[in-house]
């Protein structure tokens, strides 16, 4: 600061210092289905299948107690979360069937949501498809979650026309796994419960969740949760075998295989979203989520920004801020690039991504690109963030 030291007019440059754009947590999944107990239409955040049985079983049917009934859908899914390595998770019991208003009134102010599953809903019954439509334009709407679609558990898909009949959405926001996994049932024990049966058939949107948590964790959204590190627990069969041919077949068209392979184990062999055709930039659900960590986690960190001035000053620190933030990803090897130069760019500026419409509508908006991990072309994603009402 300039020293004040005798009267008179004195200029001094002032610089937007900002706050740093921090990472948006991923991986939280939403359950959104029928439970037997339990608040209707209201998300509960868990973080172990303990936590679920205390909120969502029925008060006489207590944990340990010996039952020859199966479990419902929702619990065979939470089950089979938790059961490979899953996180957290909100718990939504819809029994209304009032899906569009519960995702549009309810679900969305729950921001931490990456990842959709309806459990008990499989592509092909007419309501099920309502509900699962309600699910992806809301994933469309709010860009910050993906669905994961499961088909009944006796429609087998053996090649490209098999799955062609199925009139699959066609969205980046969604991935369909198959076949149906029959896994080790956790509430069985010799002693304790003999009555229980020993395996259950588990729908693989839950599993595939788990998967995205743990790769999220070890390796960073950006790593494909598929190949030999993206092992399904617990398992003891498939409800039906894929063969390379059949891969082959399938794998272009956005179905993503679980296979068991020797000297591997059953594994998630396929990475792509229901875009795979027709959207090749979007093609893989690495990429998309990578897109939606991005996006979220500079929107998240904007929140100062709106007691500031829509002009070159808050630019600079926003530029600076997110090149900061993309410059340590790209140094954990979520792009592609010899340098950073060649792994993304950051532009915010009047006449280049603002017109002086939208600084009187007081909209801030940010492009980005990025060089994802596979494949290598940039991806763009622009970002106008409403700084206060015009």
């Amino acid at each position: 600061m300039a020293n004040s030291i005798q009267p008179g007019v004195y200029r001094q440059n002032s610089t937007i210092i900002g706050k740093p754009v921090t990472a948006a947590t991923t991986a939280t999944v939403a359950f959104v289905g029928n439970a037997a107990w339990g608040p209707v239409a209201e998300p509960v955040l868990i973080s172990s299948f303990a936590e679920y049985q205390q909120q969502f079983q029925h008060p006489e049917q207590q944990p340990g107690q010996s039952d020859t009934d199966a479990p419902d859908e929702m619990t065979r899914a939470v089950m089979a979360y938790y059961g490979n390595g899953g996180r957290s998770a909100y718990i939504c019991r819809v029994t209304d069937d009032d899906y569009p208003s519960f995702f549009q009134n309810v679900l969305s102010s729950c921001h931490d949501v990456s990842l959709l599953v309806l459990p008990g809903h499989y592509w092909g019954a007419m309501a099920s498809n309502a509900a699962f439509s309600s699910a992806l334009a809301f994933c469309q709407q709010v860009r910050r979650c993906m669905l994961l679609l499961d088909i009944a558990p006796d429609q087998q898909l053996n090649n490209a026309a098999s799955v062609t009949a199925l009139n699959l959405p066609v969205s980046s926001y969604a991935a369909l796994y198959y076949p149906w996994l029959i896994m080790a049932n956790p509430l069985y024990h010799a002693t304790t419960n003999p009555l229980v049966a020993k395996t259950l058939t588990i729908a693989p949107s839950a599993v595939a969740a788990a998967v995205y948590a743990r790769t999220d964790t070890s390796h960073g959204v950006w790593k494909a949760p598929a190949g030999v590190s993206a092992k399904v627990l617990g398992v003891t069969g498939l409800q039906f075998t894929v063969e390379n041919t059949s891969q082959q077949q399938l794998n272009p068209l956005g179905v993503n295989c679980i296979r068991s392979l020797p000297r591997v184990g059953t594994v998630l062999w396929g990475a792509r979203t229901l875009a795979a055709q027709t959207d090749p930039e979007w093609r893989y659900i690495s990429v998309r989520r990578t897109a939606i960590f991005l996006e979220q986690s500079i929107c998240q960190s904007l929140q100062w920004t709106a007691s500031e001035p829509n002009a070159q000053p808050l630019w600079q620190a926003v530029r600076r801020n997110v090149s900061n933030f993309l410059s340590t990803l790209y140094r954990a090897g979520a792009m592609q690039g010899a340098s950073p130069k060649e792994a993304f760019f950051v532009r915010c500026d009047w006449g280049d991504t603002m017109t002086q419409h939208d600084i009187d509508q007081q909209q801030l908006v940010i492009l980005l690109g990025f060089a994802p991990v596979k494949p290598a072309e940039f991806v763009l994603i622009r970002i106008v963030y409403k700084l206060s009402p015009p």
